[in-house]
């Protein structure tokens, strides 16, 4: 399918049928959907061309842009169609399987600036797994607990004393 086609038949107030270019800004979206619509494999960044092991770097990896996945998915010689050799042969660029990603013909997509990260999840997560796991380790859940109870209530909001 060409990016000419991609586009679909819609009528203006007036009742003229025009062909219409929808742009793909924004797709929100939790890790493993990011993951799996990048088609890279679980710890593999969607975002940038960095892996796991890459993560803790003191610098940002280069953006997996379109045409680096379709670069790496267009060197993958084995058919789809023998699943295991495919898998196989993915592995090699941190691939998840998917042969076609639906942005491959969307003219303008790339799913390293239309994915978004849906923020409450991220920064909440973000918060139990890395701050809050790093205090309790460092005062302990008696002492944070303490610390926690002694805060002055906020004027203007209800507060209940738990």
């Amino acid at each position: 399918m060409k990016a000419a086609e991609v586009g679909i038949m819609m009528s203006d107030p007036v009742g003229n049928v025009r062909h219409c270019f929808t742009p793909l800004a924004a797709y929100i979206v939790d890790t493993p959907e990011a993951a799996m619509l990048a088609c890279v494999r679980r710890k593999t960044s969607p975002f940038t061309i960095a892996s796991y092991l890459q993560f803790g770097d003191s610098f940002r990896h280069p953006a997996r842009t379109c045409s680096i996945t379709l670069d790496q998915l267009n060197n993958i010689t084995v058919d789809p169609n023998e699943l295991e050799a495919y898998f196989n042969a993915c592995a090699e660029y941190r691939l998840n399987g998917v042969h076609s990603p639906f942005w491959v013909d969307w003219p303008l997509a790339d799913p390293s600036v239309f994915l978004m990260p849906e923020l409450l999840h991220h920064w909440h997560k973000e918060f139990w797994d890395h701050d809050l796991q790093w205090c309790l380790a460092v005062v302990g859940a008696q002492e944070l607990d303490f610390r926690f109870s002694i805060l002055q209530p906020i004027t203007g909001y209800c507060y209940e004393l738990g």
